[in-house]
């Protein structure tokens, strides 16, 4: 199978019967899929507990799709949801220095010092979010998705995401604020 001949629809089509499909799927998508369910669940076990589910329903032929939309909407919808069933599962409380450890990495591998205090303050006020706020705030400012999309990957309309945002910003401002003091 060739590695470009193919896009995401047509991998994850094949992903159940096809272990070079899923594996592209999985080098393709991994790092966004703990990006999200770290952005939900705050720990770095966990998050890697949601990356092996979301590949393993892949592999097994759990997850059913219609091609309509964008691959990765559809697929962060699925890491979300499969976020929401181990953060109830675990009941986990935000902190994780091992999960900051990884999101501070740069991209050729060294250690930030600066980036992990920031998103250990991040992570901090985030925790203090109501789940849905935190969503869409990891959503529309960790991932970058539009309004449209991250009401799409929610269930929900735009309005109610613009309105979560703005509440969560002005959470966020107060809490990080009051943290630099």
């Amino acid at each position: 199978m060739k590695d470009t001949a193919h896009n995401d629809w047509d991998l994850f089509a094949c992903a159940a019967t096809d272990e070079a499909s899923l594996a592209q799927l999985f080098d393709r998508h991994r790092h966004y899929v703990f990006r999200v369910a770290w952005g939900i669940l705050n720990e770095n076990a966990a998050a890697e507990d949601v990356v092996q589910e979301v590949f393993l329903r892949m592999r097994a032929g759990r997850l059913k799709a219609k091609p309509k939309a964008k691959f990765t909407t559809w697929l962060f919808k699925v890491a979300i949801n499969t976020a929401r069933e181990q953060a109830r599962k675990r009941r986990r409380v935000w902190g994780d220095a091992a999960a900051l450890d990884v999101l501070s990495t740069t991209e050729d591998g060294r250690a930030d010092p600066a980036r992990f205090d920031r998103l250990s303050d991040l992570g901090r006020s985030l925790a203090k979010l109501p789940l849905r706020q935190r969503e869409v705030v990891v959503l529309r400012f960790l991932e970058g998705f539009g309004t449209a999309e991250t009401a799409e990957i929610l269930g929900c309309r735009a309005g109610t995401v613009k309105a979560h945002l703005h509440r969560a910003t002005l959470k966020l401002r107060g809490e990080l604020g009051n943290q630099r003091n």
